[in-house]
């Protein structure tokens, strides 16, 4: 399968879907990541590009950028148009994108861009990130596999794993306990949850019907 992740920032991706993408990856699917700005209100815009494009290397999967505006990100035509673009260009079999309630304006925004612009999509998953509220996942994914994987993919993050928020929390720290909390409410150590718009399980499951 050809999957789509998007993300409003360096780093959404890898925290909400890294374990799935790598798994996915090892199986021989394609991925792709479009990553709507550089967050550049996170830290230096040249920098954040250059670990997303580290961590896109170690996915092996092929990195797009959308070109908007870190915090400025609205729910525009253009903004619907831009993700529209990027599915038309590679015909995705999955798409993942962040969470519509999260206390993030980008997040928000993007999410109901996407929701628009994959309104055809048979596949649509939401992820979650550290702002996210009310997200109540039924599918899970076993990243136990991975996790070591994982988190070297949120340490090509360099500049924001310590940009938490919080007093001596990194972000892989977020992310393992984030991972430990999900894997526990679906029977195994580590998981990554998600929520679906709409799941073909035809598909999934590799029909060829």
């Amino acid at each position: 399968m050809k999957i789509l992740g998007i993300g409003a920032h360096p780093d959404d991706l890898e925290f909400g879907c890294g374990g799935t993408f790598l798994k996915l990856a090892a199986a021989g699917h394609k991925v792709h990541m479009l990553v709507m700005t550089r967050g550049s209100v996170g830290g230096d815009p040249r920098l954040r590009l250059a670990e997303q494009e580290r961590s896109a290397a170690l996915l092996k999967a092929k990195l797009y950028w959308g070109g908007f505006e870190d915090t400025c990100v609205t729910l525009s035509r253009e903004l619907i148009r831009a993700v529209e673009l990027r599915i038309d260009a590679i015909q995705p079999d999955m798409v993942f994108v962040n969470h519509a309630d999260d206390t993030h304006q980008d997040h928000r925004n993007v999410s109901r861009a996407v929701e628009t612009a994959a309104r055809y999509m048979k596949n649509l998953l939401f992820y979650e990130v550290p702002t996210t509220m009310g997200f109540d996942p039924c599918i899970f994914v076993d990243v136990g596999p991975v996790i070591t994987r994982k988190v070297a993919l949120l340490k090509c993050h360099r500049s924001q794993v310590y940009k938490t928020r919080v007093k001596n929390l990194s972000i892989v720290e977020s992310a393992k306990a984030a991972a430990m909390f999900r894997g526990y409410q679906d029977r195994v150590k580590y998981a990554e949850g998600f929520e679906a718009r709409r799941l073909l399980l035809d598909q999934v499951l590799g029909s060829k019907k």
